[in-house]
């Protein structure tokens, strides 16, 4: 891992989080293993990359430098910096998300309330069910927005979350009702009847 790119990657969090050098090392082998299993997922295929770009992209998402500055605070033993720095920037990444969505038109089905509630009615879920689940939904979304496929790199969030389709939602909203309610299983079948479906 002694890559000048390395070094340079482990002096900055030193000089940045005053963490010891080999608590930065220990974190960026961590964090390049992490995101190194996630580029040989089969979603990742299905999306146009090769591993190799997948770390690629990865490496200049905001997730990234969160996920390698919490990985060395916590292997420097300052677990409560690691804590408050992941949750700072999830709290960013939600005010993105928001934002993204607050934008998008009423035309759309994600700036719709009322589809959306219709949608969660036929779920079983009530109106606020479906309110409290659907941010949630954005932010996943939002997250896999530096993964898009080739045909959507060009798109900004606000169209991503503006393409989201009746059948699409109808899909997130059954995964993310059954994983609240526990039935981990069946959310499990759902989540791989939409990979199948995103093929």
């Amino acid at each position: 891992m002694h890559t000048i790119a390395s070094e340079i990657l482990c002096a900055a969090l030193v000089a940045r989080l005053g963490v010891h050098p080999v608590a930065a090392e220990s974190a960026l082998l961590a964090t390049l293993e992490h995101f190194h299993a996630q580029s040989h997922e089969p979603a990742v295929a299905r999306a146009g990359f090769t591993p190799a770009e997948y770390m690629q992209t990865a490496m200049r998402t905001p997730r990234f430098k969160a996920t390698l500055t919490a990985s060395a605070l916590l292997a420097d033993g300052r677990e409560a910096d690691a804590r408050l720095s992941w949750e700072a920037y999830v709290q960013r990444e939600i005010a993105v998300a928001e934002r993204a969505h607050q934008a998008v038109p009423p035309t759309a089905l994600l700036g719709d309330i009322d589809a959306m509630h219709r949608i969660g009615r036929r779920l079983g879920l009530s109106d606020e069910q479906t309110d409290q689940f659907i941010p949630g939904i954005v932010l996943t979304l939002a997250a896999g927005y530096p993964y898009r496929a080739p045909d959507q790199r060009h798109l900004r969030l606000t169209d991503i979350l503006a393409q989201v389709a009746t059948e699409d939602l109808t899909e997130l909203l059954r995964h993310t009702a059954l994983s609240a309610t526990g039935r981990s299983e069946e959310a499990a079948a759902a989540l791989r009847r939409m990979q199948r479906g995103a093929r």
